[in-house]
């Protein structure tokens, strides 16, 4: 539903909107205030028993992921956070401690990035705790990448180890936004996203008219805790919430690249072509169409 909707959505919007970027992007870029100067804004919500379990996380671990998710899309547009406002839904049996606890969890991770939380809202009801914050950031409008800059024959790289979240990573995951800033200003990036909800969809998204990549299994870096799993390729391609950049360096430029590409978890994966497929080469040679889904609100 979630991918229809947005395309609904983009339609009606489009009519009324004349920025450069609205929705469609891991953030919408605000009319510039310089030349140069611009503003990126992003919003996202967690709920309790979809992105995190209150029965397991603590209501810190979910402050921090409340926040950390949003300051995500601010790297992968290669800005720099710097307000949010903090809108809290809480259960009606939830205690004040609980609630400072979520919160400080928040302002831990905001005095980390230099991110000032300048407002919000607060409410309770029956059902689950709810978090959502709205995020803005700065950046150089000659830096700014979009997904959309994505061009054939650019090497695919992804800026650490995928799968498994679920173990822990999701929750508790710095956002990369050093690494962000990096690549907005390297010129050999032509396009960056986060993996949110898988590497497949979240590639498919940088794809733009007949694009299409092609994957090598042997390339693709694991996370410990799939590593050894029968199906550890399959939790790399489809089970999301790894946060990690996905980001697309011109072929001309790989070399160069390479020579000063930071952190040295950063792996080559792919490469763009004309198929409008996205395939992959597994460990045994043989060629294979992957399905363009991941997880699905």
């Amino acid at each position: 539903m979630e991918s229809e909707f947005i395309d609904w959505l983009n339609t009606q919007l489009s009519q009324q909107s004349a920025e450069d970027c609205g929705i469609g992007d891991d953030c919408a870029v605000l009319p510039a205030a310089s030349a140069t100067a611009i503003q990126v804004i992003s919003t996202d919500s967690i709920v309790d028993q979809v992105h995190f379990d209150t029965r397991i996380h603590t209501p810190a671990e979910i402050g921090h992921k409340a926040l950390a998710v949003n300051l995500s899309d601010i790297a992968a547009m290669g800005a720099t956070p710097s307000y949010a406002v903090v809108s809290l839904i809480i259960p009606n049996h939830w205690k004040l401690e609980l609630v400072k606890e979520l919160y400080l969890g928040i302002l831990d991770l905001a005095d980390t990035f230099r991110t000032q939380i300048v407002g919000g809202d607060f409410n309770r009801h029956a059902g689950p705790l709810t978090v959502s914050i709205t995020i803005l950031g700065n950046a150089t409008s000659t830096e700014l990448k979009y997904r959309s800059g994505t061009k054939y024959g650019d090497a695919i790289y992804v800026s650490g180890p995928l799968g498994g979240s679920i173990h822990g990573h999701h929750i508790s995951f710095q956002p990369q936004i050093a690494l962000g800033l990096e690549l907005a200003k390297c010129l050999a990036v032509h396009a960056i996203t986060d993996i949110t909800d898988g590497l497949v969809i979240d590639l498919a998204s940088l794809l733009t008219d007949a694009l299409g990549a092609e994957l090598n299994e042997d390339a693709i870096p694991l996370r410990d805790t799939i590593a050894k799993r029968s199906d550890a390729i399959h939790c790399a391609l489809y089970d999301g919430e790894d946060f990690e950049l996905l980001f697309t360096v011109a072929p001309e430029f790989e070399l160069d690249f390479n020579s000063t590409a930071q952190p040295t978890s950063i792996q080559r994966i792919g490469t763009i072509n004309d198929s409008g497929e996205i395939t992959l080469v597994a460990s045994d040679g043989q060629i294979r169409q992957l399905s363009k889904k991941g997880y699905q609100h």
